[in-house]
């Protein structure tokens, strides 16, 4: 959810493009030469990514394209993310992973600046995209942090490594936070200064394991010892011994004058084509509304935001792109005949919108819901938008989330299909967090609890998770040998109390 914003509305000067890419697309107010090179440079870190960290699903990665918005400045981003720290960030989704990213920062420390923030948001989407393996949060913030500092050279080099100046002040700390700290940092709750220090120690440690020479492959056993169920710190203490030691030899390596890093050569990184269009009149004027629509609303802002889109939609009737924009709009501001409506328009002028028929198929779903229907041919037609959409795009996630939710919400039990698809949508949105979380309990519920402890695992540790992590609690659950039935009743959200009204 957003408070209410004003980002600016496309002008006459405003010059929105799009770069697309098979694994991102970007939408920038930038010339065609600037949002070139922003492009190229992130499709040439895309590469070097995947040639660090080989994925087998990078195959389906065209189907998790993450959307990158570059809006001007940090104030934005900080508005939009209702963070006073955010300078980026990412929110991966079944629905449409996103990235916010400035195309200015203000930062003193000229090593901070907008591609450190892109890089760093990107580097999470890279190594958080496989659904079998995961990372503890030191170490997902460690990657982040170590391939922020990426450069890319002239010829095409891609230099990683590089110092990160950035966190210059956190790392030279009298008193840092102690390894044993850091690997236990998922079951701790943190201040502002110790989660500076996660990622600073982080990063220092993960350049340590990458580059440092003395303890090679440690990280990848300590991964994997972790992915096998082994708590974090027992992991560590088996695969880098003393963590006094450890501790003392980051110290050293901290107080180097000079840390090396590794070059790519070009040669070794496979480069796919960037294709750049300027947005057309509707899709510009557009793009600040679609922005926050992307983002998320709740019930003010999203009433707010239909009343300043509709007008400026209304003006550009036969554009698909704009009307699918506003029926997301208007559904998330409880107008279903409205959303109804713009989709309408929007398959009209292009019969294979997906996005148009999943507001198609979310509307009736929601009505079927509100009205209580016990009639399954209600509950089918609702269903009958999803599996057009799927039928489309088989790889798109959404529609079987919301195929598997649509019995949720009509009281059923989901049939073999459904569950099979939610599996899938997990597959190919291995981000999600939401999404494996109720892959997590959909296992649980069919006996499975090794699959769920590894759909649940990447969302215990995630570094956002914030003090209710219910993942967190499931999982020690699962490792403590507990019923199933005690693992699902740690699924449910806590009750929250309702003050008595006044009267």
């Amino acid at each position: 959810m957003i408070a209410a914003i004003a980002l600016p509305a496309a002008s006459a000067q405003a010059e929105w493009r799009e770069a697309s890419h098979k694994r991102f697309v970007i939408y920038a107010d930038m010339s065609p030469k600037a949002l070139n090179a922003f492009a190229s440079d992130l499709e040439r870190f895309d590469s070097a990514m995947r040639f660090l960290f080989p994925n087998p699903q990078d195959e389906i990665d065209s189907a998790n394209r993450v959307t990158i918005f570059v809006v001007s400045n940090e104030d934005v981003v900080q508005t939009l993310s209702r963070s006073e720290n955010a300078a980026g960030f990412y929110r991966p989704s079944a629905s449409g992973s996103i990235i916010v990213t400035p195309r200015n920062t203000s930062s003193e420390v000229k090593e901070f600046n907008n591609r450190l923030v892109l890089f760093h948001e990107y580097a999470h989407h890279v190594t958080l995209s496989n659904s079998t393996n995961y990372y503890p949060s030191w170490v997902t913030e460690g990657l982040a942090e170590f391939f922020s500092t990426t450069a890319i050279k002239a010829d095409g080099t891609v230099a990683i490594g590089l110092p990160n100046n950035a966190r210059t002040y956190s790392l030279q700390v009298s008193n840092p936070i102690a390894a044993e700290t850091l690997l236990t940092s998922d079951t701790q709750v943190f201040d502002e200064e110790q989660v500076a220090q996660k990622y600073a120690r982080g990063w220092l440690l993960t350049h340590y394991l990458m580059l440092g020479k003395t303890r090679p492959g440690q990280l990848g056993d300590y991964i994997k010892l972790v992915n096998s169920g082994t708590p974090s710190l027992d992991a560590a203490r088996k695969v880098f011994g003393d963590l006094d030691k450890l501790d003392r030899e980051l110290n050293a390596y901290r107080s180097r004058s000079y840390l090396m890093g590794a070059a790519i050569p070009p040669g070794k990184l496979p480069i796919g084509e960037v294709t750049i269009r300027p947005l057309d009149a509707g899709q510009a004027a557009m793009m600040p509304f679609r922005i926050q629509s992307a983002v998320g609303v709740d019930a003010k802002t999203a009433a707010l935001l239909a009343a300043k889109a509709r007008p400026v939609a209304n003006a550009y009737p036969t554009n698909s792109w704009v009307q699918r924009a506003l029926a997301e709009i208007e559904y998330d501001a409880g107008n279903d005949d409205a959303a109804l409506a713009a989709a309408d328009r929007a398959l009209a002028a292009d019969p294979k919108n997906l996005m148009a028929l999943i507001y198609k198929g979310r509307v009736a779903l929601r009505r079927a819901a509100v009205a209580k229907s016990t009639d399954p041919a209600v509950w089918r037609e609702a269903r009958r938008w999803f599996l057009k959409a799927n039928a489309i795009d088989p790889n798109f996630a959404l529609p079987f989330v919301l195929y598997h939710e649509s019995y949720a919400r009509a009281g059923e039990a989901p049939n073999a299909s459904a569950i099979d698809g939610l599996i899938r949508a997990m597959d190919l949105v291995p981000q999600d967090t939401g999404l494996r979380f109720n892959v997590g309990v959909q296992l649980l519920m069919q006996g499975d609890r090794i699959g769920a402890r590894q759909a649940l695992a990447p969302v215990a540790s995630n570094p956002h998770g914030g003090r209710g992590n219910r993942a967190s609690a499931m999982l020690k659950l699962l490792d403590s040998g507990a019923t199933t039935e005690a693992v699902l009743a740690a699924a449910k959200p806590p009750k929250v109390d309702t003050p008595p009204a006044k009267q």
